[in-house]
């Protein structure tokens, strides 16, 4: 058996198969057995399993703040 660094892992659903569009993003699971079980038993469709920190982009996005008027 091999090691596996602890991680939790989350389902992605896509909008449909090949896409790119992320429809929805549920997470927290503490392995890919419960996250797939979870997809499976939600009748997701057109889903992968991935860690967490690949699910969601590592810092938040940066918004820029509106500009005053000069």
């Amino acid at each position: 058996m091999m090691f596996e660094p602890q991680a939790l892992y989350a389902v992605i659903q896509y909008d449909g198969a090949g896409g790119q569009d992320v429809r929805q993003v549920v997470a927290p699971f503490p392995d890919r057995g419960a996250a797939a079980t979870f997809a499976v038993d939600n009748e997701m469709r057109h889903f992968t399993v991935r860690p967490m920190v690949l699910a969601a982009p590592p810092v938040p996005p940066v918004i820029p703040s509106p500009r005053r008027p000069t």
